[in-house]
């Protein structure tokens, strides 16, 4: 396998994402998306609320977003209701195979790769093969200033219940020394279910919980018990 089999057949690094999220072409699509979505926004009649926001004064410096996952209407809620500051340098990790173009040859799965790294920062992680390269990745990403967004169940709920956590991203918080901070969307399954591109009337509710650090002697397990428990007391409370 050659070097540029290699690069099509695994996830970006940090140095190759960051390059794309400075590129002019990206940054000035980015705009005109963004525009075009409100607009859709707009004219779908669709909404949402934010809940506990009061908690980004407690986020300094990059942190990791943890958030439940039901719709990829979720992301672009997410990203639209973080504060400016934050939004700015926060990316999405999303999974490598369901987006990216493996075999270098599908047109279609490299615009859609060019769009979502232009919505919301999007990169991809591996979630089939080894995580190793995507976890140094991200790490990596934390180190450069910037907060990710990952969804630990590893893909989305059809049924709209919470599946458990992935222990990855446990990893990642520990060597990273930053913290996690919980994130519960309601709603987003009913304004974009599976299979529908155009979004449907609604509103959506997104709940911010307080951000979550390793404690003494806590291991991974536990601390991901812990995330997880914090969004699912948010989902009973939404």
């Amino acid at each position: 396998m050659t070097s540029h089999e290699q690069k099509i057949n695994a996830p970006p690094d940090a140095d190759a994402i960051l390059k794309q999220f400075r590129s002019p072409l990206v940054r000035c699509c980015r705009v005109i998306l963004l525009t075009t979505l409100k607009l859709v926004k707009f004219l779908r009649r669709v909404s949402w609320k934010t809940v506990g926001s009061e908690h980004f004064s407690e986020m300094e410096g990059p942190v990791i977003f943890a958030s439940n996952h039901q719709s990829h209407v979720d992301t672009h809620v997410i990203m639209h209701t973080l504060p400016s500051h934050l939004r700015k340098t926060t990316a999405v990790a999303a999974a490598f195979d369901h987006f990216a173009d493996r075999e270098g040859t599908s047109c279609k799965k490299q615009l859609v790769q060019f769009f979502v790294a232009a919505l919301w920062h999007a990169f991809g992680i591996e979630r089939i093969k080894s995580p190793l390269r995507s976890i140094r990745t991200m790490q990596d990403l934390l180190l450069h200033g910037w907060s990710i967004v990952i969804y630990p169940e590893g893909t989305r709920s059809r049924s709209g219940e919470i599946a458990t956590f992935k222990g990855g991203l446990a990893i990642i918080a520990k060597k990273s020394g930053r913290p996690i901070v919980p994130i519960y969307v309601q709603g987003g399954r009913n304004v974009l279910p599976e299979k529908v591109y155009i979004p449907r009337p609604g509103v959506i509710q997104i709940s911010y919980g307080k951000p979550l650090h390793f404690k003494e002697d806590e291991g991974s397990t536990e601390f991901m018990e812990r995330v997880e428990t914090a969004v699912r007391e948010m989902a009973g409370s939404a």
